[in-house]
């Protein structure tokens, strides 16, 4: 297989789209923090605010999953990402006119959290039904690469625009609005067929709970959900513990955090450009417990040479091994879940990743304040520590007969004619 496998129209809208639009999104948060402490002098409004867009993805991301499910997935694409783009364009309004209403404000990231809650489980859904299965590892390759890709452009990207005089706080969020819209016509792009499954549907309740059921019956996918928010509780230590070790231990600056910041993302593009090159990567258990691994290994090391490049190095290998985690994770999981209930579980994936951020942000917020150094050391061996269970997970899931029946995307006129493949019996998503 190459490259240019993927370069069809349906996927490159896909991860096109979601470029613009995830870039936008990173501006829009460095902006937003930005603007609203230059306005009132607080941080904490800034963490109200974020939490408010996290709050959705934690809460209702489930009932996102079924919507996935049950709806035309580029309908789900097309309109959250115009509500976005309009609910941007609102805050853009109110920066202009140098207005800032917290109520509206707060109401407005919670709009944006509740369209990720949508968007996200229906475009990893999606996947499958664009891309062949043995492709599935290079196309989370190229999504995930263009991820790490707004983590490095981002901030640089948003620093630049609100320097701009011509363009400032309001211009930038402007461009956020216009990047939603312009992934909403790339989204409208995408050449796919909605098919209903044919049976009777009870309500979103019902199909919420036989989501719940079917992740709960099913060992592989289950432990998998629950590895994956233990980790994550590790790995936002990062992002916790980071500016403080730079300023009390390395007496840094805000150029040094930027640096280990940028040096994580390139970490993170170079094992997606890796995998998206190498030919018959498979995901398996042992290979997603020694990625995780190393990148534990790289966190506890930090304070071992307290020294900017040692940090940058292992900033860097942080992001390399966690990212190759986080693209094989994705591919596992459409692999080895059945197409009815992909978007339910990767909501829940989303929900579980999320839902540990706040106690995550506390107990390491604690550990930042009276064991910095050891901080990292703790996070590190934790994560290791994660790595086992993956070891003793199974390989692969015993497909029911019903469910090797199912109907894959018709082959467009436009594209290639395939042989029909048996439907895939198979959520930073990891915070770094």
């Amino acid at each position: 297989m190459t490259v240019r496998s993927l370069y069809h129209r349906s996927f490159l809208a896909l991860v096109s789209g979601g470029f613009v639009s995830a870039l936008g999104t990173v501006v829009f948060d460095l902006v937003l923090a930005w603007w609203v402490v230059s306005e009132t002098g607080s941080a904490v409004l800034t963490g109200y605010l974020l939490a408010a867009a996290l709050a959705p993805i934690a809460f209702i991301g489930p009932i996102g999953g079924v919507l996935s499910d049950r709806w035309n997935k580029k309908a789900i694409l097309v309109v959250t990402d115009v509500v976005s783009g309009a609910v941007a364009f609102g805050v853009a309004v109110m920066a202009y006119r140098n207005t800032l209403n917290v109520p509206l404000l707060a109401l407005s990231c919670f709009a944006l959290g509740t369209c990720a809650a949508l968007y996200r489980p229906a475009a990893r859904s999606i996947v499958p039904l664009l891309v062949q299965e043995r492709h599935l590892v290079k196309a989370n390759s190229v999504s995930n690469n263009l991820t790490e890709t707004t983590k490095a452009v981002g901030p640089l990207l948003g620093a630049a625009l609100v320097a701009l005089p011509v363009v400032g706080v309001g211009g930038a969020m402007v461009l956020n609005g216009v990047s939603f819209w312009l992934s909403a016509l790339a989204a409208a792009a995408i050449r796919y067929q909605h098919v209903t499954n044919g049976k009777n549907v009870s309500g979103v309740l019902a199909d919420l709970r036989a989501g719940f059921r079917y992740i709960n019956s099913r060992a592989l996918i289950r432990n998998m959900v629950i590895l994956c928010a233990a980790v994550n509780f590790f790995l936002i230590s990062f992002n916790i513990l980071l500016p403080l070790y730079v300023t009390e231990v390395l007496h840094g600056s805000s150029a040094t955090y930027g640096r280990a910041l940028t040096a994580e993302a390139v970490g993170g593009i170079a094992i997606t450009l890796l995998l998206l090159f190498l030919h018959d990567i498979v995901p398996t258990n042992r290979l997603l417990a020694a990625l995780i691994a190393a990148g534990g290994m790289s966190l506890a090391l930090i304070p071992v040479v307290p020294a900017v490049t040692a940090l940058l190095l292992f900033s860097a290998a942080q992001g390399f091994f966690v990212g190759g985690f986080n693209t094989l994770f994705f591919a596992y999981i459409q692999k080895e879940v059945s197409q009815e209930f992909l978007g339910r579980v990767f909501s829940v994936v989303y929900m579980a990743a999320i839902g540990v951020m706040p106690v995550a942000y506390i107990s390491w917020g604690y550990i930042g304040d009276y064991a910095l150094r050891w901080g990292f050391v703790y996070a590190g061996l934790g994560t290791v520590l994660c790595s086992v269970p993956f070891l003793l997970l199974r390989q692969h899931v015993t497909r029911p007969v019903a469910e090797l029946t199912r109907i894959t995307r018709p082959a467009q006129p436009s594209e290639p004619v395939r042989a029909a493949e048996p439907a895939r019996v198979v959520e930073p998503v990891m915070a770094t």
